[in-house]
């Protein structure tokens, strides 16, 4: 129970150990006949009011972010001044009663590092420390029995508790918020749900009115939560205007009060009726806004309904707003990554039902025409028939490889001989298009990754139809072998080749060489077309 009324509640724990330590101080003075020093009956008078100004700021400070924050700067003042006080109550030369100047100093200095930061408490500390030397020689000089070694001692320890407490307020913890991750199989809709109970969840309030401002869809996306059914709804862009880049505020509406953290986390008071077109729109009287800024779009968030509300939490937001921007960012490329994926896969099986049942069937058509003349010259097609079968045996074996390819899940081998599926290919090409084709492979034994083998093959099952086809060509030579740069491929032939100036680059033959990474050169040659085609092998280190 004391860590859900304490924890990220500074105020309320300030204020709590400043009431300890003025009744202890009090306690300790009642329990000793020699204390105080000086002007006794005033003095405890003093400190029974510091007491009860102590109880009334724990009062005010409990429930109220905007006096927590008012009266920082005052409460120093007052903690200041009968840290002073305290020093011409006790102090003599002549007693050992130390008075409460350490844990008094510790508590002002640690105070200052929660209301303002490391600087805010050197700055405190420094002066703290000057103050109570001034006062050590003010009682000398006024002629008071004090000791002014001692006080020059605690001068000096205090100076240095005071670097090292500055090194730790550098380390000041800073609350962590949990990670937002927000579900991959959104139909791209925005996960108001999600969003929405992450937030509710880390700021501790039941309510909550989103904002959204799409960088895609011109409407504007509306969302309450808390208060019986969930809303949701979208309004035309001109309804509700896109929110000005805004700071994380704590807004009071009736009070005419806000709290405004800057980029750098320091937080100002103005006396200001908070407002906003969201705010506006919802009628919301009190609550913490939280700005949202994401590639996606951009957002605002208004938490309300949690009377426990603190400045802790307007520490927290910027926090917060970064989780679920992350978050968002998150999943817009996971989406970008799937469609850039699907979109692959889309050009990479257009490619190869190009390159080999697209071409396979035009070398079927490329037979059946010499079929005809075979039969009309009376000559027996039956050798042809044959063929023609192994060709579309071979090519319906081909196509469910691929589609065995598509379903497989499981690892494939790393590599594979790259020499006996090249002459398969080979033998497959010469009965389609009645070609020779004749492939090598350096070394002998070259294994390369199974997609790159794969892409291997489509290379030369579209570059043998292209040569027949457009080429008229009837000879073809295959050298793969491994270079200083990964594969390449030597591809030559009897054809024509390619006419024209410059001569144009074969379209889909350099699309699988870039989708690769590779690159395809055209080579000067006196008879016949010449490409070479050059893949990077990453299956080298």
């Amino acid at each position: 129970m004391l860590k859900r009324i304490l924890d990220y509640h500074s105020g309320r724990a300030i204020a709590l150990c400043r009431l300890g330590l003025a009744l202890v101080f009090l306690l300790v003075l009642h329990a000793d006949p020699d204390q105080p020093v000086r002007n006794p009956a005033e003095g405890l008078v003093v400190l029974s009011g510091y007491a009860a100004l102590s109880l009334a700021l724990l009062a005010a400070v409990w429930n109220s972010w905007w006096l927590d924050v008012t009266l920082r700067l005052p409460a120093l003042v007052l903690d200041w001044a009968v840290f002073l006080i305290a020093i011409y109550l006790t102090e003599s030369g002549s007693t050992d009663f130390t008075s409460p100047f350490l844990s008094s100093f510790i508590f002002i200095i640690l105070t200052a590092t929660v209301r303002w930061g490391w600087s805010g408490m050197a700055i405190v500390a420094a002066l703290l420390s000057v103050s109570y030397l001034a006062a050590g020689a003010w009682l000398d000089w006024i002629g008071l029995d004090v000791e002014l070694y001692r006080f020059g001692r605690r001068g000096t320890y205090m100076i240095l508790l005071s670097l090292i407490l500055v090194w730790f307020g550098l380390q000041r913890r800073v609350r962590a918020v949990a990670r937002l991750d927000l579900a991959s199989e959104t139909t791209g809709a925005l996960p108001v749900g999600e969003i929405a109970a992450y937030a509710m969840a880390e700021t501790g309030s039941p309510r909550l009115c989103m904002g959204w401002w799409s960088n895609e869809d011109p409407h504007v996306l509306l969302c309450k939560l808390g208060d019986g059914d969930p809303v949701i709804r979208h309004l035309p862009p001109e309804a509700l205007a896109r929110p000005a880049d805004m700071p994380f505020t704590l807004f009071d509406r009736a009070r005419r009060r806000m709290l405004v953290a800057n980029a750098q986390g320091q937080v100002s008071a103005r006396r200001a009726v908070f407002s906003t077109p969201l705010v506006d729109h919802f009628a919301i009287a009190e609550g913490l806004v939280i700005p949202i800024r994401s590639s996606s779009g951009k957002g605002l968030l208004v938490l309300s309904g949690n009377p426990a509300v603190s400045i802790d939490d307007l520490a927290t937001a910027p926090a917060i707003a970064q989780e679920i921007a992350a978050a968002l960012d998150r999943l817009l490329l996971l989406h970008i990554s799937r469609e850039a994926a699907v979109a692959q896969l889309r050009t990479t099986l257009a490619r190869d039902l190009h390159d080999s049942v697209a071409q396979t069937l035009a070398g079927v058509r490329f037979r059946l025409e010499a079929l005809r003349a075979q039969v009309r010259s009376g000559a027996d097609p039956e050798a042809e028939f044959d063929e023609m079968k192994a060709s579309l045996s071979s090519e319906h074996r081909h196509l469910r490889e691929m589609i065995e390819r598509l379903r497989r899940t499981d690892l494939e081998p790393a590599t594979v001989r790259l020499a006996g599926q090249m002459q398969r290919v080979a033998s497959e090409l010469e009965r389609n298009w009645r070609a020779e084709v004749r492939v090598t492979t350096a070394p002998e034994d070259l294994a390369v990754p199974v997609a790159l083998a794969h892409e291997i093959q489509q290379i030369a099952r579209e570059a043998v139809a292209n040569g027949v086809r457009h080429g008229e060509a009837r000879r073809f030579s295959i050298a793969v072998s491994r270079g200083e740069t990964g594969i390449d491929l030597d591809i030559r032939d009897d054809g024509t080749g390619f006419t024209g100036s410059p001569p144009p680059h074969p379209r889909t033959l350099e699309e699988r060489a870039r989708a690769n990474g590779g690159r395809l050169e055209l080579c000067a040659s006196e008879a016949g077309a010449h490409l070479i085609i050059n893949l990077p092998d990453r299956s080298e280190p």
